[in-house]
């Protein structure tokens, strides 16, 4: 199997009990490619890998790597790496033992000679070289975590699959190994995914994003086109910092100008926006604000939304204020600069055209773009 090809995946199906988790997923991932897998726990993530891996049959469907169908193979005949949510730690090895494990294990493409080498490099990569004498008993959540990364890390695989890989680590040590980890993937000639809850951490990891929900793939694209142009109210919800703001209502004809109206919120769309909003047949949209696009005024000023602020967290380079419209609806704002809201101010919204993504309220998918 040539660690030239990639893998593919088309018209993943798989149920327990009759309950759908994966329904109809149509996916590759090219040679050296890092396919970010995102999605709410329960999307469908880990069952997806363990497919990947043979640890599961899907019950339709076909798995390919390498340019070759291994659907049936077992797992033992793929030479997957597949580091889990769980850890899967041997016990009764070390942690330097856990790691070599693999490297040990029949069909192992890689010189006996070369395994300390390797080893002493990926653990001091994860920086858990101080603990290779421990076992996994001895280790904190964070530690195991690392521990399993490593092992995966340590291969030569087909295709690397990492389930939640830093979930259990501090912020500052997320940070950090993030970009470690993503400098090795790429140096790599297989594919890889890299399955997390996180949606800011998947824009940061992969070449491409995969959005998963409720077992169906809601986008592929590259970070910037699942950022910037969600294709779903589900992605809108799911990815950010904070996510988007999605509030349901109509469109109004107001003279020449196309205005949302929520309850007591209206507002005037841009042009460009309006365009789009005129393509929803029934009138019913969606309207996506962008946390970062988002800005306050003072309450009355025109073309602005009124409100009142509802909360205030500062974060040092920015501050994330929530601001309530009459309604009582919430809109996250992610202001920088040192905001001067207080709680209970009265304000209003400002949404330039950047902050507006428009979806069908029937369908929850993205309004087609206007052209110029």
């Amino acid at each position: 199997m040539s660690r030239a090809h990639g893998l593919a995946l088309s018209g993943i199906r798989k149920a327990f009990d009759g309950k759908v988790a994966l329904d109809g997923v149509t996916l590759s991932v090219a040679p050296g490619e890092i396919l970010a897998l995102t999605g709410p726990s329960g999307a469908g993530k880990t069952t997806l890998c363990r497919i990947v891996a043979g640890l599961e049959r899907p019950d339709a469907g076909a798995v390919r790597l390498g340019g070759e169908v291994v659907t049936d193979r077992p797992p033992g005949k793929r030479r997957v790496a597949f580091m889990f949510e769980s850890y899967a730690l041997y016990p009764h090895l070390d942690v330097r033992g856990n790691v070599l494990s693999p490297l040990r294990a029949p069909g192992s493409v890689l010189k006996r000679s070369d395994h300390g080498a390797l080893v002493e490099e990926v653990l001091t990569l994860l920086e858990i070289a101080h603990l290779a004498d421990r076992l996994p008993s001895a280790l904190s959540g964070g530690q195991k975590q690392r521990a399993a990364l490593a092992r995966a890390l340590v291969q030569e695989p087909s295709v690397l699959l990492l389930d939640e890989p830093i979930s259990h680590l501090d912020a500052k040590l997320r940070h950090k190994l993030r970009a470690a980890i993503r400098r090795k993937l790429m140096s790599r000639s297989s594919p890889s995914i890299w399955a997390t809850p996180d949606g800011l951490e998947a824009l940061s990891v992969g070449d491409r994003v995969a959005v998963l929900d409720k077992g169906r793939i809601e986008q592929i694209g590259t970070p910037e086109d699942v950022w910037l142009r969600p294709a779903s109210v589900t992605v809108a919800k799911l990815i950010g910092d904070p996510p988007m703001s999605v509030l349901a209502g109509a469109l109004e004809r107001s003279g020449d100008a196309t205005v949302f109206v929520r309850a007591g919120m209206r507002l005037a769309l841009p042009a460009r926006v309006a365009a789009v909003a005129r393509r929803s047949a029934s009138g019913r949209v969606s309207l996506g604000l962008r946390a970062d696009a988002l800005s306050l005024t003072a309450a009355g000023a025109p073309g602005a939304a009124d409100g009142e602020i509802y909360a205030h967290e500062p974060f040092g380079k920015h501050e994330i204020v929530t601001f309530s419209v009459v309604d009582g609806a919430r809109i996250k704002i992610k202001a920088r600069g040192g905001c001067p809201a207080r709680i209970g101010d009265a304000a209003g919204l400002v949404c330039p055209e950047g902050a507006l993504v428009l979806f069908d309220a029937d369908t929850g998918r993205a309004l087609p773009t206007a052209t110029a």
